[in-house]
């Protein structure tokens, strides 16, 4: 579809020729402009093609890492979820001996429980992946 948009790029860039009175050669003209935006929407194919090419094998790839890694993948996810669900309820839960004091700190809590809960729930996962160690 790519040779669509080449199409009427020919003709713009033509469009002046269409106010000179008309020359034997104007056919000869628009003919060369075909040709020249076929090539162009050619090369564009091509490059097209060499960027699937690539994100083809960049995605085989990045399967292949987390086929791998699914169990530390998974067990950081996990990890991270309840990790977030602790830090919310602690903060939840001091708040009202606290006076609520402690609802401000609840973001700060969270992140710290995801990221404790995500490193050792890698961590375990990871074990699990490689359970004669790498």
């Amino acid at each position: 579809m790519r040779w669509l948009t080449a199409v009427p790029l020919a003709l713009v860039a033509l469009l002046p020729l269409s106010a000179a009175p008309a020359e034997a050669d104007t056919h000869e003209i628009i003919h060369q402009a075909f040709a020249a935006a076929e090539g162009w929407a050619d090369r564009l194919a091509d490059r097209a093609d060499d960027f699937a090419a690539a994100a083809h094998d960049a995605v085989i790839i990045g399967g292949i890492i987390v086929s791998q890694n699914r169990n530390a993948i998974s067990g950081g996810a996990v990890g991270c979820t309840l990790g977030a669900a602790t830090g919310m309820g602690s903060t939840v839960a001091l708040a009202v001996p606290t006076g609520g004091a402690t609802i401000a700190a609840t973001p700060n809590a969270m992140m710290l429980g995801c990221a404790l809960g995500a490193a050792g729930g890698a961590t375990l996962g990871h074990q699990l992946d490689y359970p004669s160690g790498r």
